[in-house]
């Protein structure tokens, strides 16, 4: 009984701190893929002060991750064509017998702009730690941008989900992801569980932190009022 109670608060508190309207997504589009980052952070010193410097020049402990001063979870729903194409989808209300990849993503990072992702109008740049749900549908209506959704339809659904982290590696980490599993209520519960672990675990003395862009937004246009297509990384 308590083992189920805290499966139940551990969903509670993921789907409270992704979204409060599970109908959309979020304006920020994750990358399936994140990307290394090598160019310039704007750096918290050691005396609070900020200035710029590049990746490569500081060291890539837990002393960067003050200078990722946002908290942010999203998700970002993706919907494979007959082509094998990603579309990015601005809803999560999934059709019928349709393919999809939700990625719901915790993260620490800094807003950047685009820089040599000139067509994106900022990226950002930290950490992650996230769940990814590869999704097979039975019937239409899902809310697949909500983990409610997911374990109140497991019998319509089909697929994987498994845990990633960007940006962050430790032995610790590596011990606590989970394989692969299917797209179960336990399996749900317990990729809840190991990311919240694993954010315990970011500001450990051992952790190597390397910066990932791990998300970009596009000017002028919000993505929970239309489809767009992926043009990073669509892998």
């Amino acid at each position: 009984m308590r083992k189920a109670l805290s499966l139940m608060v551990s969903l509670i508190m993921f789907a409270t701190n992704i979204v409060q309207a599970q109908k959309f997504t979020s304006d920020y589009i994750a990358l399936t893929t994140p990307r290394e980052y090598a160019g310039e952070i704007y750096y918290v010193n050691e005396d609070k002060t900020v200035s710029i410097a590049l990746v490569d020049s500081l060291k890539h402990d837990k002393s960067m991750l003050p200078s990722f001063s946002n908290l942010v979870s999203n998700v970002t729903t993706y919907e494979l064509n007959n082509y094998g194409e990603l579309k990015v989808l601005g809803i999560g209300l999934s059709a019928k017998s349709k393919d999809y990849l939700v990625i719901y993503d915790f993260s620490q990072s800094q807003t950047l702009l685009g820089d040599d992702l000139t067509s994106y109008e900022s990226i950002l740049v930290g950490v992650s730690i996230r769940m990814v749900a590869k999704i097979k549908t039975r019937k239409a209506g899902i809310n697949i941008s909500s983990p409610f959704g997911l374990v109140a339809n497991t019998g319509k659904i089909e697929g994987s989900l498994e845990v990633r982290v960007s940006g962050a590696a430790s032995q610790k980490i590596n011990d606590i992801i989970p394989t692969t599993s299917d797209l179960s209520a336990s399996s749900i519960a317990t990729a809840l569980q190991s990311v919240a672990t694993i954010k315990s675990h970011i500001y450990d003395n051992e952790t190597v932190i390397t910066p990932k862009i791990l998300a970009y937004s596009l000017p002028d246009e919000n993505v929970s009022k239309q489809t767009l297509t992926n043009k990073i990384n669509p892998q």
